[in-house]
């Protein structure tokens, strides 16, 4: 079992390799106490590339400046095969070369120039490595072409690396198996903690048959950092590799890392979790994040969309051209008018013979029971049936909204538009309730409607601060059916309220919401159908935080874009 220290290296991703010569040489002299076999120090570039701290580029004679080569800690550096442009490479025993190995960093698509570049290094004296970066991403070809590969005696070890800490044990063992099935002896592996299962995936790597393993100080490496290797000789160590001291390490931690933390900030974080579960590169997720315009409901999609359509290696071009696919951005003379479109379509405009309620007769009539929404969403008709046996199992009383067909038969049934009211109301069922807002005036229900019914008091408010319940009265910002059954459940009584058909959009390309069936209407441009969408994220936030200030749990049960409110208990 050997180890590899890669703080300086794979750190440098947080400061540019921009450290100090006293820092760096205190790591080394921490590993080579430690017991760890080797130490990379940095990647080998141009000089002629500009920008990066010394460490960045390893020149020979600065590396020498520092260290000594010995026989007890070898000195790495790594080349990133895309980014080498021919400069010259001293053989391993020249005088003043610090370095007695060079690990070969290949993204998919570099297959054939790094075996090739390997082969090169390895007839200077190298010890070589090959290092398969974003290892998730190779495709059978490239798997091909290292199968086909005569030379691999010539490497240290093969390393896959989880370049984006997507993985979990289960896929360790398929790599480390592929890989040793196409004729590679020994494997490394290079973890990723973005989903806090670098150690666990270590392990698993060790147990599997790997026989090199990458750490770094404190976990140090950008985004969610990478594995401690002071967790790994402390494991090492109590079982049984009594070669390894963990000491060193906690006092160069004591005495720099835990600053240097604070200072680059990695480990773990939302930003990393998300990169870590969608598999993709962690500077897309930083410049989505940075952008600022998408709630987490959005993120949770438009990550896959990039993981489908931006190259795996980090292209801002490619990421600002998938934005624009996925999701339209208004100019501001748009959206204004698309606010304006928004706002007439929902406004509240009170009938002549419209009336405030003095008391509301459904308050608390189903108090400490649980309430089913039905709203319009193609997943109503997807799932009835299971809609239908949980509405049975918890003896749910149920409200519908505008046009259920004859998908559901809810035991009330409510309408905020006139319109739909005019055009649906004949289909509401005969066991149902109507609910009608105080708004519509009495002319209009009785002369369209002749069975029971409750009314309902709702005005419009224009700050999101606002409650949505001020006594008998619910207060919108944004004018919505399903949220108008939502407090309407809230004033029966809900002991827990639950959704079903508020999917949300259901076309990835937009932001234009559906129902399960035809409106005959024409439908919103791109504009109205986004700002439209954002009012009701906004609206439904408020309504949620109020009923969780209440006490009373709110999902949505049916797939939504709306994530961050859905609970699968129907097993879909």
């Amino acid at each position: 079992m050997k180890i590899i220290d890669c703080t300086i290296r794979d750190g440098g991703l947080l400061n540019n390799w921009e450290y100090s010569d006293k820092i760096v040489k205190a790591a080394y002299f921490a590993a080579e106490k430690a017991g760890v076999d080797y130490f990379e120090i940095g990647y080998k570039n141009d000089l002629n590339k500009k920008g990066l701290g010394a460490y960045g580029y390893c020149n020979d004679e600065f590396i020498s400046s520092l260290f000594k080569r010995s026989p007890n800690l070898k000195l790495l550096c790594m080349i990133d095969i895309n980014k080498y442009t021919g400069y010259e490479i001293c053989a391993c025993n020249d005088a003043g070369n610090p370095f007695s190995g060079i690990r070969v960093a290949s993204y998919p698509g570099d297959a054939e120039k790094a075996v090739a570049f390997v082969e090169k290094l390895y007839n200077l004296g190298y010890e070589v490595f090959l290092q398969l970066m974003a290892s998730s991403e190779w495709t059978d070809t490239e798997y091909k072409i290292l199968e086909n590969w005569k030379n691999k005696e010539m490497l240290q070890a093969v390393y896959f690396a989880d370049s984006f800490g997507a993985f979990m044990p289960a896929d360790i063992s398929c790599y480390i198996d592929r890989l040793k099935s196409i004729g590679f002896k020994n494997i490394g592996f290079h973890s990723h903690n973005n989903l806090q299962m670098a150690f666990a995936n270590s392990l698993q790597a060790i147990q599997s048959g790997a026989t090199h393993v990458d750490a770094t100080i404190y976990g140090m490496g950008r985004g969610s950092g990478n594995l401690p290797v002071e967790i790994i000789l402390s494991y090492l160590n109590k079982n049984g590799h009594t070669r390894y001291n963990v000491v060193p390490y906690l006092d160069i931690i004591e005495r720099y890392f835990t600053d240097f933390m604070k200072e680059y900030k990695w480990g773990y974080s939302l930003k990393s979790l998300f990169g870590g579960i969608k598999n993709i590169h962690p500077y897309y997720v930083a410049e989505v994040f940075k952008q600022g315009f998408y709630t987490v409901d959005e993120m949770w999609t438009l990550f896959d969309n990039i993981k489908e359509k931006c190259p795996v290696v980090f292209s801002k071009d490619q990421l600002d051209s998938a934005l624009k696919e996925r999701f339209y951005m208004p100019t501001t003379d748009q959206a204004k008018e698309a606010v304006l479109e928004v706002a007439r379509q929902t406004q509240i405009i009170p009938a002549e013979d419209s009336f405030s309620l003095d008391s509301l007769p459904i308050l608390n009539k189903h108090k400490n029971k649980k309430f089913l929404i039905i709203a319009n969403g193609p997943s109503i008709d997807k799932y009835s049936d299971k809609i239908k046996e949980f509405v049975n199992a918890n003896e749910a009383v149920t409200i519908g909204c505008n046009y259920l067909k004859d998908i559901l038969e809810p035991d009330y049934h409510i309408f905020v538009s006139k319109k739909r009211f005019l055009k649906y109301v004949s289909a509401v069922k005969e066991k149902s309730i109507l609910l009608t807002p105080s708004y519509f005036g009495k002319k209009i229900v009785k002369d369209n409607y002749n069975r029971q019914s409750e009314n309902i008091e709702m005005v419009s408010v224009n700050d999101l601060n606002i409650k949505p319940i001020d006594n008998l009265k619910q207060q919108h910002v944004y004018l919505n059916v399903a949220i108008a059954a939502i407090l309407t459940a809230y004033q029966m009584g809900a002991e827990e309220i639950v959704a079903v058909g508020i999917d949300g959009y259901e076309n990835e390309d937009s932001k234009e919401m559906v129902c399960f069936y035809n409106e005959d209407e024409s439908k919103d441009d791109k504009v109205v159908a986004s700002v439209r969408y954002d009012y009701l994220v906004a609206e439904l936030k408020r309504v949620s935080d109020f009923l969780s200030e209440q006490g009373v749990p709110f999902s949505i049960i049916t797939p939504t874009s709306h994530k961050k409110y859905y609970k699968n208990v129907l097993s879909i």
